[in-house]
């Protein structure tokens, strides 16, 4: 292991450990050159490779430094959607996980979700039924609907693995026509009927339901 690979792992390992956390100053290249008996080329590599995990910011100039970042929920779904991508999951792999983690998301948006929550679904819902005849406006709004359901559970790892599961699924193969614009419109409103009379258990079946149609299609 480089001298560089050494510094990321201790850095990222007492961030795990809690010894770190955002906000907190690492100091400037010289300070870890000290800190570490390293050359500061050695520090340059290690925190090259930290900015790139998303682990440090660094500023440039006099006054500048590393410190440790503020997590992004974007930036965790965007690098899951990458790995997903790059190890060659299949569609029916996606949606058999989907499948698991829908049918919890929408029982926790159903016992959470708030009235702006549910007002942010329901609308998403009324743009859906504007758009039947845009194929790809409705492809969007679906996935949208499901991502406002998410949002309401104020769960960030439910909603970073489903944003990163709608990457790798868009654009679909082929997207949807008037008649079945139609038909995702008719389950999301039964979806959103159980979500806001509060029956989380009817709503999970419905999506699990749901789920399985997009698996067999």
């Amino acid at each position: 292991m480089t001298l560089s690979s050494q510094i990321v792992a201790q850095i990222r390992d007492a961030l795990f450990a809690g010894d770190l956390k955002t906000g907190d100053v690492l100091g400037s290249e010289a300070d870890l050159a000290k800190l570490f008996g390293v050359s500061r080329m050695s520090v340059r590599d290690a925190l090259r490779s930290l900015e790139a995990m998303g682990i440090v910011d660094i500023r440039m100039g006099a006054k500048g430094g590393a410190t440790i970042a503020a997590g992004s929920g974007d930036r965790f779904a965007d690098s899951l959607a990458i790995q997903l991508k790059l190890i060659g999951v299949t569609r029916e792999e996606i949606l058999q996980a989907r499948a698991g983690i829908e049918s919890m998301t929408v029982a926790m948006a159903t016992m959470r979700g708030t009235a702006d929550d549910i007002d942010r679904i329901r609308q998403v819902l009324v743009e859906a039924e504007k758009h039947l005849d845009n194929p790809e406006k409705s492809a969007i709004l679906g996935e949208e609907f499901h991502m406002a359901i998410a949002q309401a559970t104020r769960n960030e790892v439910l909603i970073g693995q489903l944003r990163a599961m709608r990457e790798v699924l868009m654009p679909p193969a082929q997207w949807p026509d008037h008649d079945q614009a139609q038909k995702m419109l008719d389950v999301h409103l039964e979806l959103f009927r159980f979500i806001e009379s509060g029956d989380a258990a009817a709503a999970r079946d419905a999506m699990v339901e749901h789920v399985k149609h997009w698996i067999t299609a």
